[in-house]
């Protein structure tokens, strides 16, 4: 619930809240989570509606807008019409729209289904589900397709869409969009000087030719560097530059096969809707999973406590407790903004910064003696 929330930022993620309104039930409020290393920035929205929206930098800027249109609330369409003109193209409006039609998959209609039909064909915007169920009725057992990914026309051959087949505890299925023409940024490698063979590296190096022997000093230069990254490169180790999947230190083979179990049991209720034999074998397995990960969590903590004392340094201890969580942050990359435009493109923010050294540097920008 987002509603009398306290606004956080998840570790390795920049969060962005909107504001349930009074009014449209507990249950409200939408939020946008951006990993720290994709340049992003928020977007003001003037609508009455449970929506939130920040602009992220891709292959090329993509305005992302996350709405909650609560089941019991009546839905103005002039709100939504006004909504989508209000988002920057491209754009991809995503949520839980609580509507019902076959134009998203659903085997049902309702009437704020029909309502969102109608709003969906006169802004001519692409629908990226593909007709699968999103979210499971767990007191009746029942499928339906109420969580709706919609996008401007320029944006609809962008993205692949699909649902995970795991709840992974809540009622909704996890959406995912993949991007058909970006690739997900990575960071920099890194040089591994603790392993380097210094001995080689001076071995590349030992042969330095002469300026004499260049006609500028910038060839000169050209020509050093070349030969230091050279002999870096062939006697120095990097890292991959690809962020590390790092597992929990918790998990045990217990917890794998909880887990596994209760993706078996879903996929035997997603075979066979309805069951009530398997809705509740089911709710056991998933309750199951839940224990035994909660209980391999508890005993990996109490062993670590046990073996620290008041000589562990508080960075170990803080280390730890990070690994267990799995949490990362990696670092938020620049977003300049010059002129009044926002410029996130990484190597348009390093040449502008480089523009601008470069210009306060000059010998004309240097005070007259």
């Amino acid at each position: 619930m987002l509603g009398d929330y306290i606004p956080a930022s998840p570790p390795a993620y920049s969060a962005f809240y909107s504001n349930s309104f009074e009014g449209q039930g507990h249950h409200g409020g939408s939020a946008i989570l951006v990993r720290r290393d994709i340049p992003c920035t928020s977007l003001e929205l003037d609508t009455p509606l449970q929506a939130v929206a920040v602009k992220v930098f891709m292959d090329r800027p993509y305005t992302v807008c996350s709405l909650y249109l609560p089941p019991s609330v009546t839905v103005e369409r002039g709100d939504l019409n006004h909504l989508v003109r209000d988002l920057p193209s491209p754009f991809i409006l995503l949520g839980d729209f609580n509507g019902r039609h076959s134009l998203w998959g659903d085997s049902s209609v309702n009437p704020r289904g029909v309502l969102l039909a109608s709003f969906i064909e006169d802004e001519g915007l692409g629908v990226l589900n593909t007709g699968d169920v999103t979210h499971l009725n767990s007191p009746t057992g029942t499928f339906t397709a109420i969580d709706i990914s919609l996008c401007s026309p320029s944006a609809l051959l962008d993205f692949t869409w699909r649902v995970l087949p795991d709840l992974y505890g809540s009622d909704h299925f996890p959406i995912l969009l993949e991007g058909n023409r970006y690739e997900p940024q990575s960071r920099l490698p890194r040089w591994k000087l603790e392993k380097a063979d210094w001995q080689f590296f001076r071995e590349l190096t030992s042969s330095v030719s002469s300026v004499a022997d260049f006609s500028s000093s910038d060839e000169a230069v050209t020509y050093f560097t070349d030969m230091l990254h050279s002999a870096a490169l062939n006697s120095i180790p990097r890292t991959s530059g690809y962020f590390p999947k790092r597992p929990v230190p918790w998990w045990s083979p217990d917890c794998t096969t909880a887990v596994q179990e209760k993706r078996a049991a879903f996929s035997r209720l997603r075979r066979n809707r309805g069951d009530p034999t398997l809705l509740e074998d089911f709710r056991r397995a998933r309750a199951r999973a839940r224990r035994v990960l909660k209980e391999a969590r508890r005993a990996s903590w109490k062993a670590y406590v046990s073996s620290i004392n008041t000589k562990t340094p508080l960075t170990q201890v803080f280390r730890r407790v990070r690994t267990m969580a799995g949490k990362f942050s990696p670092s938020s990359p620049p977003v300049l903004k010059v002129n009044g435009i926002k410029i996130m493109d990484g190597l348009t923010v390093a040449n502008t910064m480089a523009e601008a050294f470069a210009k306060v540097s000059s010998r004309d920008s240097r005070p007259l003696a």
